[in-house]
């Protein structure tokens, strides 16, 4: 059985959660639509100082999105950094949803920032370019929910997924797999929090416009599948190291 650790970042909301499902079901739900093996998760609360104790007891770590930036000054998120660069540097699969995805980057030195075209919000379609998880030329359509963007893309990483309002949404290395878009929201959620955010940041004809685009097919269980590719990449480079020594 594997292991595999959810780093939680955030809350969805009392109402949203009792309403659909907890945030950590969502991304438990969304990690299992590719998967072949049983999987026992854990569930760590990195907003309020939990982590695991020892990265090398999971098989994979996934760390989850939040309405705050890497960037600011919480508490909470340098020992996040911390945590994930022990994690890449033991060769255990890491993993980055949104605010992930950025704060693995940043922890691999690019800059993070709140992208000069504004929010990305519901269905945005991405493309995958020529990688080792894909040949490229496959589109997938997925849920956005972000200002902030990776801005550059760091040394010794390569980017796999791009879209026309995000060029960084998405790394790989032997041992990283991140993606900026929201594949564990469904759009009844996506649709619940974005009614829930009127009168704050976004502004009501973005949300206006986002509630119109929850409509049709979405592409979370072909970013399950690639999760689990980048899983196995892991494996074998693992495997390789360890028949060398």
């Amino acid at each position: 059985m594997l292991r595999l650790a959810i780093i939680l970042c955030d809350d969805l909301g009392r109402r949203i959660s009792s309403t659909f499902a907890s945030y950590g079901s969502l991304y438990a739900d969304f990690v299992k639509l590719g998967a072949d093996d049983d999987i026992e998760f854990e569930f760590f609360r990195a907003h309020e100082g939990e982590l695991p104790a020892q990265v090398n007891d999971f098989d994979a770590l996934v760390i989850g999105g939040s309405r705050a930036g890497v960037y600011e000054p919480h508490e909470w998120i340098s020992p996040l950094i911390d945590m994930a660069r022990t994690a890449i540097d033991s060769h255990v699969t890491t993993t980055g949803i949104c605010f992930g995805h950025q704060l693995i980057a940043n922890a691999l030195g690019a800059e993070v920032r709140p992208a000069r075209g504004g929010w990305n919000l519901a269905a945005q379609n991405y493309q995958l370019s020529d990688t080792a998880l894909t040949d490229g030329g496959e589109q997938m359509r997925l849920i956005a929910f972000h200002q902030d963007q990776v801005q550059n893309i760091p040394e010794g990483t390569t980017a796999y997924l791009t879209s026309e309002g995000c060029e960084i949404a998405g790394l790989i290395t032997d041992s990283i797999f991140t993606m900026q878009p929201h594949p564990e929201f469904t759009p009844e959620v996506t649709s619940a929090i974005l009614s829930a955010s009127r009168g704050g940041a976004i502004s009501e004809s973005n949300i206006d416009d986002a509630l119109e685009r929850l409509d049709g097919e979405f592409s979370a269980r072909r970013a399950s599948e690639l999760f689990w590719s980048a899983f196995q990449r892991t494996r074998a480079h693992r495997a390789a190291e360890i028949s060398a020594d």
